[in-house]
């Protein structure tokens, strides 16, 4: 077995993120954002009573009125997966469903998050196409690049302000 499909069988519980950034559904947006940008944090999970009602991530938050509320951009219901979940099995879901998060759960208990940022320090990734950072809409390898304008991140076409990217190849 090669390094990298070891890595992969490994669980999302030896990865995931444990420090979770909560809120409720009636916290106001620029609250929301505010918390998000002093935390340089992506993603804030929405509890209701203790429950996991909803997900908001930036790109949520920035789409929406600074006035609004959490319930009004948060993505309900929330996919979750439990600590035992293969790395592997865990981008492939955020690939089909167009995630770029799944909180990790125990029965009914939050335990964690694995976000796709977290998968790619461990060299995990969808093997069929890659992910905007700003918008998180998953694209063929050859429509996402990083810019070094935007700190190499990797950005898609219409993110990156242009109707086409470099046809030289893939994202690096």
């Amino acid at each position: 077995m090669n390094v990298m499909a070891e890595v992969g069988a490994c669980s999302v519980a030896e990865v995931m993120g444990t420090e979770l950034y909560t809120l409720t559904p009636d916290t106001v947006v620029a609250s929301a954002k505010r918390l998000a940008f002093d935390n340089g944090i992506d993603h804030l999970l929405v509890l209701d009573n203790g429950t996991l009602t909803g997900i908001v991530c930036k790109g949520d938050l920035r789409a929406a009125a600074r006035n609004a509320l959490v319930a009004d951009c948060m993505s309900s219901p929330v996919l979750c997966i439990g600590p035992d979940t293969t790395l592997e099995e865990a981008a492939q879901i955020m690939f089909d469903q167009q995630v770029s998060c799944l909180p990790v759960v125990t029965g009914a208990f939050l335990v964690g998050i694995i976000t796709r940022a977290a998968l790619a320090t461990v060299g995990i990734g969808p093997a069929n196409g890659a992910a905007c950072d700003a918008c998180g809409a998953d694209q063929p390898h050859d429509k996402v690049r990083r810019d070094p304008r935007a700190a190499g991140i990797p950005l898609c076409a219409s993110c990156f302000g242009r109707t086409s990217l470099n046809p030289s190849g893939p994202a690096d």
